[in-house]
């Protein structure tokens, strides 16, 4: 299973990639059977999805599932509920150990993101930052960025209509074009 070959199919898709294509892809190389989506109310000022693996036996999704599950915010727009499934589907990529599989180490995470900032992260944060560029990586291939990056650029076009095309939220648009997006995607990909 390897993240690295998800990038490399991903590269010749462009430039929208479509969600059913990389969940396909991403059980083929992982051996998972299937990934259920459930969408649910959630308080998407503090979370807008989450992943459960199969391990998380206590949680009513997994019970009825029967397995590994990608949950969302109810009333996410289009291109909020592809991001946030296709990043969660990115954790099953992770390292076991970097799994957040109990209703604490949850509560612990959520923390990390809503409380004060330190200056360590844990195993389970550090996942949850790979699975976001690895999410991005695989949703705009590395000559659409180029290519969309001269187009902001020469004022072309704007981060909105790079959302449209890519049909992610506008808001992690300028994500791709960080000074440091080769360097965080090549990360990844070591």
């Amino acid at each position: 299973m390897s993240y690295q070959d998800l990038y490399g199919f991903c590269q010749g898709l462009a430039p929208h990639v479509p969600r059913r294509i990389i969940y396909e892809k991403v059980l083929a190389l992982t051996g998972a059977n299937q990934v259920r989506h459930f969408r649910t109310g959630l308080d998407t000022t503090i979370c807008r999805g989450f992943y459960l693996s199969a391990r998380n036996v206590d949680s009513p999704f997994v019970v009825q599932a029967g397995g590994r599950v990608v949950v969302t915010a109810r009333g996410l727009n289009r291109c909020w509920e592809r991001f946030v499934y296709i990043k969660e589907l990115m954790h099953l990529f992770d390292d076991p150990d970097s799994a957040t599989d109990t209703g604490d180490a949850f509560d612990e995470l959520l923390g990390e993101f809503t409380g004060p900032g330190t200056t360590v992260s844990s195993r389970q944060m550090d996942a949850e930052v790979a699975c976001f560029w690895r999410a991005l990586a695989a949703l705009c291939s590395e000559e659409t960025r180029k290519t969309l990056k001269d187009g902001l650029q020469n004022s072309q076009i704007d981060y909105y209509s790079v959302g449209l095309r890519l049909r992610i939220p506008e808001h992690y648009v300028p994500c791709l074009f960080d000074p440091h997006y080769e360097k965080r995607i090549a990360h990844l990909l070591a």
